[in-house]
């Protein structure tokens, strides 16, 4: 859920200010350019780390600012809402630019159906299935609270390390335990095995909530 933006793109308005400055969308108070498109582009690869041609980068900005457009009219404590997280996260700067600055508006609501589905809709079967079908899940654990390592061991097929794993995350704390052969272990996940989960869990998410998320965006779009 957190978006890597790298803000060199701000350097780019200014070294292609004018060689991007073409309008190839001029439409119902929605104005886009050659440059908006470049900007994008970049954004969409650094956050999801995929290609996108010209002709869908100008589709989405599109379906980004008929959002955005709707939402100042109709729902702007919202708006403003989303606005103060951004800043308090990523500083002034990120607003510099309104291609940018809407980008990062749009990420933080796709964020919000991501965190509802979490908190109100996830299940346990959920995590177990979803564990399951990984390759492995090999985590150390310890019985010295991780001074020491006794063995590394693959969780995937551990139901109640699965579920211990689900009350950590909704419970929002790191306490992570196994029962092996009668014996508790911690399991000692570091910051990148669990960065690494919890994104695993987000594109999971993302995928449950992606065609509630594509009808609200189409919804207010139309309106």
């Amino acid at each position: 859920m957190v978006i890597k933006v790298i803000f060199k793109l701000l350097v780019l308005l200014f070294v292609f200010k004018y060689s991007y400055a073409n309008i190839i969308y001029d439409k119902n108070n929605i104005v886009i350019t050659e440059l908006d498109i470049k900007i994008y582009q970049q954004l969409y690869k650094q956050n999801y780390n995929l290609d996108i041609n010209k002709s869908n980068s100008l589709k989405d900005l599109v379906l980004i600012y008929n959002l955005i457009n709707n939402l100042e009219s109709n729902n702007p404590e919202f708006l403003n809402k989303v606005d103060s997280e951004i800043l308090m996260r990523l500083g002034q700067n990120s607003f510099e630019n309104d291609g940018i600055k809407n980008f990062l508006r749009f990420s933080r609501i796709r964020d919000e159906f991501i965190i509802n589905y979490f908190q109100n809709k996830l299940e346990l079967i959920e995590l177990i299935n979803l564990f399951k079908d990984l390759g492995s899940l090999d985590l150390p654990i310890s019985n010295n609270d991780c001074l020491i390592i006794n063995e590394i061991v693959d969780l995937k097929n551990n139901e109640k390390f699965v579920e211990n794993f689900y009350n950590n995350l909704k419970n929002n704390t790191q306490n992570f335990q196994v029962m092996i052969n009668n014996i508790e272990y911690k399991v000692c996940i570091n910051e990148l095995n669990y960065r690494n989960i919890e994104n695993l869990i987000v594109e999971y998410i993302q995928i449950q909530t992606a065609e509630e998320f594509e009808k609200f965006v189409y919804e207010k779009s139309k309106e």
